[in-house]
């Protein structure tokens, strides 16, 4: 009786102490409970400046669809000559409007909050958008020969949006490696590639005008008595002529500089010219490089409505 009472013993310290065990593992479970995740929150700072750039990207984009002038800029210079340049049209659309486009995008993902992926992606679209803008300047002041205040301002605000997000980049705890300094270099430097390649690629591009259309519109253009006033050193007047494809030298062209060998500065002094290139079509006057659109278009051309038949 007493081996039994001492087994009944011995078999009732083992059952309590698994109780024990057990109970205490409870209270250690109930005691590790991970931290909720931290709820994302809106970037405003972020999402102030997106603002700012679509508002600037649209107000581009109506000034190309709407053939207007933008305010604080010289009729003819500047922004007008950007706007009336081939690199101010992308996939036929405006170009500013792909712009528009990324910071809608970038104030999207702020407005949601940015944390892990959706920060990333608003790095990336910042990343092409600041690389994408460098090359547009790039083109302006050295193709062009001409800058935009406008599409500087537009610059600037991309690249302070940049600046922001790797400022406020989540910390090394954040879920997920793609947060790595190395990782992102690496991602940010190909979307950067990615845009300015898509846009060299782009502008590389044959003009969406047929050459057909291009010699008709010249050809036009003169029997209308329409006039391009130039000199053979501006490098808008080549930009001009250069729209016009295989039909340059069909241009009603008159050339300004009285030292050319086919100078005729009477002719420009009498139409009170006084930026090249100017155009005289009909009781319009246009300074600055002027899209085949708007010529088309000033001067009535019957082809206008689609340039590329």
């Amino acid at each position: 009786m007493r081996g039994g009472h001492g087994l009944g013993e011995i078999g009732t310290g083992r059952d309590c102490g698994t109780v024990n065990a057990a109970m205490a593992n409870r209270r250690t479970a109930r005691r590790v409970v991970p931290p909720a995740p931290a709820v994302a929150r809106p970037d405003l700072v972020v999402v102030v400046l997106a603002a700012a750039g679509a508002a600037v990207a649209a107000y581009l984009t109506w000034l190309k669809l709407a053939g207007g002038s933008a305010v604080f800029c010289v009729t003819g210079h500047g922004c007008d000559i950007v706007q009336s340049s081939r690199y101010a049209l992308a996939l036929g659309v405006p170009t500013a409007l792909w712009g528009a486009l990324v910071y809608v995008a970038i104030g999207v993902l702020a407005g949601v909050g940015l944390s892990g992926r959706r920060w990333r992606w608003a790095f990336y679209l910042a990343a092409a958008g600041v690389a994408f803008s460098a090359y547009l300047t790039a083109l302006s002041v050295f193709v062009i020969g001409a800058t935009c205040v406008y599409c500087l301002a537009s610059a600037g605000i991309m690249v302070a949006i940049l600046g922001v997000l790797v400022w406020r980049r989540p910390g090394a705890t954040a879920p997920g490696p793609a947060l790595r300094p190395a990782r992102l270099l690496a991602g940010g430097v190909a979307a950067a590639a990615l845009a300015v390649l898509a846009g060299a690629f782009l502008y590389a591009l044959p003009s969406a005008e047929a050459p057909g259309y291009q010699a008709a519109l010249a050809q036009h253009l003169r029997e209308s008595g329409a006039v391009m006033y130039g000199a053979h050193w501006c490098s808008h007047c080549a930009e001009q002529k250069k729209l016009f494809g295989p039909a340059a030298n069909e241009v009603p062209y008159v050339e300004c500089d009285p030292k050319s060998l086919n100078g005729r500065p009477e002719l420009c002094e009498k139409a009170g010219v006084k930026a090249f290139p100017t155009w005289v079509i009909g009781v319009e006057r246009r300074e600055g490089v002027q899209s085949l659109a708007d010529l088309a278009a000033l001067s009535k051309f019957p082809g206008a409505a689609k340039p590329a038949s």
